[in-house]
């Protein structure tokens, strides 16, 4: 599928906050078009096999948990912590995800399945920056691999001072909630979803409000995804707003 946006030189992308939501929507048209005829937890780790051949294995990727996932773009030998919590030596073929074996857990659900999202996300949108045949984008002399830490983006900083790997890490979490809350079917789930909970065209952040929690928590058991990914949803649609920024209607 060809995405149709402008490169810069390295290959990347450039995504304004809309082309999140109509390429994502592109992509699950062509291979899970049952998310947009009705609200639903996307099919994850089955799209990744069935549109992209990617795998999915399951390891321990660090000795804190900083590393919750990575994606390999070519063939490479990584030293990882197998299930059995002994260190190995495995090679992993292109298009292998790894995500952190802590995720496993029922506790850490939500983030497995937005950790494997994001690392789909990298493949759909950043390998021809690895994985191009041609020298403009090539960049396997450096790392033919993305590694995700747990807050690789520092948020603080501005915009004009990120890496590379801050532009790339922010563009695959954006690309990855599009993907499981596509805009088209999320929002008016969302009104309607509010409608039943008696609250207005938005509900109110931080305020410990029993609407806006019986609201976050329907639509994260619709979705399948976290508190967190619903609520930066919702506030990119200016549905969901904090205490001290009330913009009158």
């Amino acid at each position: 599928m060809q995405i149709p946006l402008i490169q810069k030189s390295n290959g990347m992308y450039l995504f304004c906050s809309k082309d999140f939501d109509s390429v994502a929507e592109l992509v699950l048209r062509e291979y899970a078009p049952y998310m947009l005829k009705k609200a639903q937890p996307l099919q994850i780790e089955a799209l990744a096999d069935e549109a992209y051949s990617l795998t999915i294995l399951d390891r321990y990727l660090s000795a804190r948990g900083s590393v919750l996932g990575m994606i390999s773009f070519d063939d490479i030998n990584v030293e990882v912590m197998s299930l059995e919590k002994q260190v190995v030596k495995e090679k992993y073929m292109s298009g292998t995800i790894v995500v952190d074996a802590r995720l496993m857990t029922d506790e850490q659900h939500h983030r497995r399945r937005f950790t494997v999202s994001h690392e789909v996300a990298h493949w759909i949108i950043h390998r021809q920056m690895y994985y191009t045949d041609g020298p403009k984008y090539n960049l396997r002399r450096e790392k033919c691999f993305i590694a995700c830490r747990e807050a690789i983006t520092n948020r603080e900083k501005r915009r004009e001072y990120w890496s590379e790997s801050d532009w790339l890490e922010w563009q695959a979490d954006r690309f990855a909630s599009a993907m499981l809350m596509p805009a088209s079917v999320f929002y008016p789930e969302a009104v309607a979803v509010m409608r039943r909970h008696h609250a207005g065209s938005y509900i109110l952040d931080g305020c410990g409000s029993k609407e806006t929690s019986d609201v976050i928590t329907e639509l994260t058991e619709i979705f399948d995804v976290s508190r967190t990914a619903i609520r930066i949803r919702l506030k990119q649609a200016g549905m969901l707003r904090s205490m001290d920024v009330i913009v009158c209607d």
